[in-house]
Order: structure tokens, then sequence, then C-alpha cells
């Protein structure tokens, strides 16, 4: 209903009224008491406003406190948001109906459906201001998408969250996440409704699903797209956590954070970070130890130096592999007209960096055989652990420092490896490899799946972000997951005894770097499915009869279809405005003039300036000729209002305060002034913006999506009176 028959539904528009009406019937019909809260929500950190209209539904427990569903049900103008959140919303109307079918609730339950989060978080910035959720609310699971595929995964938790992740751990049937999520999720440019309520102290779990995320934010977030098991799994995980919500005493409070992963989405666990620090230290104090203990076998082997050498080829073997990765990467950047030639299909790059690194490590091993017999490497498995465990143990210390909810991907396959080595012995083969399958099947359950999953992830971040991405990114998370996975692997089959054909070996490896190659070659770089993000916007100044035209994008090429206007040149720096309107942050910035976008959007219906006291006001008022409209009001340079009735922000060295979706009745903006001089509030501009699906024909969308704006700059002084105005006496 929300992505197929109504479509984009960007806060303000009449596609988002209808989108509320129909969730409010739907809630209605599940038995709850819903309401909508209209309210003009303010963020003043950003200098934003935004008159949203979000759903409350009750539905009354045993007591009053309450368990709450939140999601959104805006979009982006470009997108149907099936996924962002028409996934969310769904999960939450159908979880609201199981729950309220359910006998005796101890805790009320809310749904609260936001508007307004695509516009900067505003409806959940109003929410948190109506009484009764404030009161009231004391846990939330937040469901989210940026994907289309995949179970929802726990990706943020908090705050105090070390309860509340137990009922996710325990009762979900088909759990997926990790707190090493959160320490990615705290580095990235995103927000989500979970912010908000995290900032009031109130403690929740914040699904979204990351799977083939290509189409989020664009007009391929379609309802075909998103996967139905994507919808069952996340909605039976939602449920059941909630039930167990339910059965708990969700007015406590923990002081500590949890450390929380699946295994295999079979089942999940969850331990306090104390705990934790206790995991830790064990495996560092047992780490030590059976470090110590597989070096002194090793030397037994072969003596000090015979070790030593081992370790310098390892560590020369390594380096080989890293080297012949990024230069692999870069050969197929350079080999092709674009720079990102594994956008599309991600999966050919990573097969042939790994069959190409492999290959590396494999030439290092057999160069080897060209040395002095008393220096050739020692093949025992134990000798692989004695230069093996004192990576694992570095790299555990250092997690511990930087990314404490991540350090477990370290902690335990060292923990488990440790142990397990210090009861074999370093001296009975057979039982250092029994050691390194128990070490393999515990890293392969914690690594395998999760650098998967995080390298789809990360193409697609990178397609968003505005910059080239480095090629040595994925040979790194390549390399991080082979330092934890190929050592207990190599154990488990070193034998002192060498291949009987190696030549064989490094034949097909050479002949599967060639297909693996030729693949990635071949491959387009953007597809339909796996299209290319570009930005576009045009700015019209008032009174000019022509606008400005930026084209952004990660690729060099413009690219544009028949009917674009001409003269574009590549561009560094901001194009010159009356206002701060900056520059587009991608790479490669195209910029041209063309024909007027036509005359502005709003109706300025006053301005004034009127002398008060030892100061100014001036006043403003706005009347949008259309929905979803964002209006700004910014001042001169220098200038900054001792008060405002709406909240702004620097922006750009001026002082800016944006209203996004004004009524359609209009917004007043009042501000005062102390000693300011009239002729500089004269120069006071009302920029409206207008973003949307709507685009030029000559902008190509076959392999492409488009995130375009429209600016209307308009000088309040040109539309009334400006001198000073007498008060009254």
């Amino acid at each position: 209903m929300l992505a197929g028959t109504i479509g984009p539904r960007p806060v303000g528009t009449e596609a988002n009224a209808r989108a509320r009406a129909y969730i409010v019937d739907q809630l209605t019909l599940y038995g709850y008491a819903v309401r909508v809260q209209e309210i003009d929500a303010r963020r003043p950190e950003l200098g934003r406003t935004a008159h949203v209209n979000n759903i409350i539904a009750v539905l009354a427990g045993r007591r009053s406190e309450a368990i709450a569903l939140v999601s959104h049900y805006d979009s982006v103008p470009e997108s149907p948001g099936a996924g962002d959140d028409g996934l969310g919303v769904a999960v939450s109307l159908e979880a609201a109906r199981v729950l309220a079918a359910r006998p005796d609730r101890q805790w009320s339950v809310f749904v609260l459906v936001s508007d307004g989060e695509e516009a900067g978080l505003m409806g959940a910035a109003g929410l948190v201001t109506d009484r009764e959720v404030a009161s009231r609310l004391r846990a939330y699971i937040n469901v989210e998408s940026i994907g289309s595929r995949g179970t929802a995964m726990l990706f943020e938790t908090g705050p105090a969250n070390g309860w509340i992740t137990k009922a996710w751990a325990r009762r979900a049937p088909h759990p997926r996440g990790a707190s090493f999520a959160v320490e990615i999720y705290k580095r990235l440019p995103n927000d989500t409704d979970f912010t908000i309520f995290a900032r009031q102290g109130i403690p929740g779990l914040n699904f979204a699903s990351i799977g083939d995320s290509y189409a989020y934010h664009t007009p391929r977030d379609t309802a075909e797209r998103l996967s139905p098991a994507a919808l069952r799994t996340t909605g039976e995980n939602v449920v059941a956590t909630a039930a167990a919500l339910d059965a708990m005493d969700i007015t406590a409070r923990s002081r500590w954070d949890s450390v929380f992963f699946d295994v295999g989405a079979v089942t999940a666990l969850s331990y306090s970070a104390i705990a934790g620090w206790a995991i830790a230290i064990a495996s560092i104090v047992l780490g030590i130890a059976a470090w110590l203990r597989a070096t002194a076998g090793a030397l037994r082997l072969g003596g000090g130096f015979r070790w030593a050498f081992t370790a310098f080829w390892a560590a020369l073997g390594g380096a080989a592999s890293a080297a012949a990765m990024i230069g692999a990467a870069r050969a197929l950047r350079i080999s092709r007209e674009v720079y990102h030639p594994w956008y599309a299909h991600p999966d050919r790059l990573f097969f042939l960096l790994v069959e190409v690194g492999a290959t590396a490590a494999w030439a290092m091993s057999r160069a080897g055989a060209w040395l002095p017999a008393r220096v050739h490497g020692l093949r025992h498995p134990i000798v692989t652990w004695s230069l093996a465990l004192p990576l694992w143990l570095a790299m555990a210390v250092a997690m511990l420092w930087l990314a404490p909810g991540a350090a477990f991907m370290w902690t335990l396959p060292l923990l488990t490896a440790s142990a397990s080595l210090l009861i074999a012995g370093p001296d009975n083969a057979i039982a250092v490899r029994i050691a390194s399958v128990v070490a393999l099947a515990v890293t392969a359950t914690l690594w395998l799946r999760n650098v998967v999953d995080l390298l789809h992830f990360v193409v697609a971040i990178f397609g968003r972000l505005p910059i080239i991405t480095p090629v040595y990114v994925y040979p790194a998370m390549l390399l991080v997951g082979g330092v934890m996975m190929v050592p207990p692997l190599v154990a488990v089959f070193a034998t002192p005894r060498p291949l009987l054909r190696p030549s064989l070996l490094t034949a097909l490896l050479l002949v599967s770097i060639a297909i693996a190659a030729g693949f990635a070659y071949a491959s387009p770089a953007y597809t339909v499915e796996q299209p290319l993000r570009r930005q576009a916007r045009a700015l019209q100044e008032s009174g000019s009869d022509v606008a400005t035209w930026e084209v952004g994008s990660v690729e060099p090429g413009l690219d544009l279809a028949p009917g674009a206007p001409a003269g574009w040149t590549r561009q560094s720096s901001p194009a010159p405005a009356s206002v701060p309107w900056g520059r587009l942050a991608q790479p490669f910035v195209f910029r041209t003039t063309a024909p007027g976008l036509g005359p502005a959007p709003i109706d300025v219906a006053g301005f004034t300036i009127t002398p008060v006291g030892d100061g100014l006001e001036a006043t403003a008022t706005v009347i949008p000729k259309h929905a979803g409209l964002a209006v700004s009001f910014v001042l001169p340079a220098g200038v900054t209002p001792a008060r405002s009735t709406i909240p702004g922000a620097m922006r750009l060295g001026q002082w800016t305060a944006a209203f996004v979706a004004p009524p359609p009745e209009g917004i007043a903006w009042r501000a005062s002034f102390g000693l300011a001089d009239p002729a500089r509030l004269h120069d006071i501009r009302i920029v409206v913006t207008e973003s949307g699906p709507s685009l030029p024909a000559w902008l190509p969308q076959d392999r492409t999506v488009w995130t375009a704006a429209f600016t209307w700059v308009v000088p309040a002084a040109a539309v009334a009176p400006v001198e000073p105005v007498a008060p009254l006496r």
C-alpha cells in the first residue's frame, strides 16, 4: 500500500496524508486508541523546524508503562520507500495486530509511526515532546531499513542496554545482529529516529535490513524488490522480542552496555560488558601462555634461527598478498572507463582478490624452496600458531582500546584457540590439529558470514558516499578476515611432507586468476538494479531569467541525454550566490547555466522591519503554493538575531532558519536584533527548495538514479515596504 499504491510520500505532501490515513485506519481496526500529533517539531542544533503529523496508537496493559513499536511512514521524495521504511511500518502494524490479540499484557503497547524522519528526524523530535509518550515510554523497538533482503539486523542499542538485548537473544527465532555493528554505525554519517529517543535516556533496540541496499533512497526501492523473507523473519523477531520484553521489568536499568551477537542466525548470546572484559582478560592471559608454549615447541623443532626466518618469510608472504590484492583492484580500475567497475557485481572483485592474494602467498611459499635447506620454512601446525597468536593478541588489545563492542570478534577466537592449544600441548601434531579445528569452527562462525555481509554492505555504502573508493578498502577487509581465518585453516592441513605436484596447484591458481579477472573486467559497472547515484541541483536568483545548474558524481563522465543545456565545465569551487549554496560534495562536479526555473513556489505576504526598544524586529510571512517545500530565512553574513521564533544555526557562515513542509496557511517568522543596521536587514533572503522525482528528460535514468533539488532565492525586502515603521503610541 505505502510503496506501491501511494508511492513517494515526503513530509507535508498529499501522498503523505494518504499514508497516514491508511495507517490510522489499520491501527484503529486492531483495537488501538489512535491520535495524530500535529506539531511544528524543532531541532535547534540543526536550525530546522518541520510541520509533522505523528501517529500515536495506544493499547492498554495492566501497567501504564509502555513498550513501543517505532517506524516512520514518510519517504524521501525520490523513492517509493518500500524498504525505507515501508518494511518498518508493515512489521509494526502486523506486530501491533498480533500483540493486540495476546491476553493479559503486563505493559501497555505504543505504536509510534513518525513523520518527517527523512527531513532530519523531525517526527521523532516532536514525539519526545508529547506528554504521554515522554511519561509512559520505557522501552522500544525501532525498525528501519537500508536494504531489501535479509533478516533485519540488530545494529544499535542503548543507552544502558545490558538488560534489553537479552530479550532479543533469548527469544528471537531468527536472530541477526552483533555489537560490532554498533561500533561501525557510530562511525557512519547516518541517524535514525532511534537517535532522538536514545538522547532522552530511553533504552531501545534498533533493527535494519541491510541486504541489497543498492535501492536505498532511490526509485528502485519498490515493493516488488523487497524480500518476503525479510518481512517474515523480521516480523517474527520483533513480535518475539516484544513478547519477551512484556515478561520483563522494563522499568529496570543496567549500568553497563552488553556484548551481543548471533550464532549462525540460529541463536544469539548477550552478556554484560563486565563479562566481556573478563573474557578479554582471560583470552589475553591464556593467549600469552599459549604463544610462549607454542613458540617453545616450534623452537624445539627447528631452532631459533630457522623459526625466525620462517616468521620473516611468512611476513613477506602476507605483504605480497596485500600488495597483490591492492594491485589487482587498481589494475581493474585503470583498465576500465569508470572508477568503480566492481559496483554492480562486487563478488567478482572479491573472488579475484582472494585468488590473487592466495596465489601471491603460494608463490612466496614456492620461492622458499629455492633457499638453502637450513632456512626452509617449518611446516608443523604448532609453528603456524606460534606466528598467528601474537597477531591475534595485538589485534584483540587494539580493539579493546578502539572499539570494545567489537572486541569479541578477536577475544573469543583467541580464547578458544589458546585454551585448546594449552590442552593439546605443542608436540602432538594430531592434538594440535584437533585444537585448530575447534579454533577454526569458532572463528569461521564469527567471521565468515559477517565478512561477506560487511563487504557487500560497504560496497553499497561507498556508492552513496561522495568519494572515490580507495583501492585498498576491500583488500584490507579481506586481509583482516584472512588473518583470523587462514591460520587455523593452515594449521589443520599443515604437514611436514611437501605436496606431490605443487606445479599443478600453481597452474590451477593461475588459471583461476585468469578466469576471475576476465569476469571482473567484463562485468558492467552499473545496471538497472545497481545504478550509479548522481546529484543534480539548480538555483535561480530573484530577477534573473537563468538558473545555475550543477551535476555531481563519483564517476568522471557527464553523460547527459540529448536536450541537456550546453556549456558544462568542471568546477572545484562554490557557485557565486547571494545565499550559502556551497558546492556539491562529489569529486566530479560540472556547472552551467540554463533557462530559469520559473516563478518561486511561494508568496511572501509581508515583510517589515520595526524599531523595538533599543533594537529592531523583522517579520516575514511566507505562504507555500504547494506542499512539501523547504523554506529558509537567511540573514546577511555577520548578522545574528537575539531571538527568533524559528530556531536557526550557522550554515556556511550565515545564520539560517529552515522550515520544512510549511502548512498551507503559511508560516510567520519574527526575529529581534540588537544594535543592527536596518540596511543590512534589507538583505534578508528567503530561500525555497523543492525536491522530488520530477526530473528533466535530459537526466538519464536507465543505469543512473538522481537526487535533485531546485532552489529559488527571494529577497524578502522586494515584496513589501521596508522602511522602519515608528511604533504606535
